[in-house]
């Protein structure tokens, strides 16, 4: 996900992935389909079937520095959009061809108010 300003200027940015848990769970001699599958993730971070998966991600919408011994904040923004992609990616990168897919993407516009978002 992305957070712009009405300019188009890219001020935050992230993403999650969600992988599936390794075959052996990480325990015994047996090796999956590769090393990653041995010495992978425990926490299971996939995505469940027909279930509803929620993130919250935290934009900081303005920055903080330091002038004559006071903290003085600076909006970045008052309007800003954000957009959000779920892609699926089986393997390698996003940009080997025919590789990843968009399975979602939306948009919306946020403006700070006094008194919060």
């Amino acid at each position: 996900m992305t957070a712009k300003t009405n300019d188009g200027k890219v001020f935050y940015s992230n993403e999650k992935i969600y992988m599936p848990l390794p075959q052996q769970m990480g325990r015994g001699d047996k090796m999956g389909r590769g090393p990653y599958e041995k010495s992978g993730l425990i926490r299971d971070t996939s995505l469940p079937p027909l279930k509803t998966v929620k993130e919250q991600f935290e934009i900081p919408v303005y920055t903080e520095t330091t002038k004559d011994g006071k903290q003085v904040r600076t909006i970045i923004a008052n309007e800003f959009t954000v957009d959000v992609e779920v892609w699926y990616q089986p393997y390698g990168k996003k940009d080997d061809p025919g590789n990843a897919q968009k399975w979602f993407a939306t948009s919306k516009k946020l403006t700070i108010e006094k008194g919060g978002i």
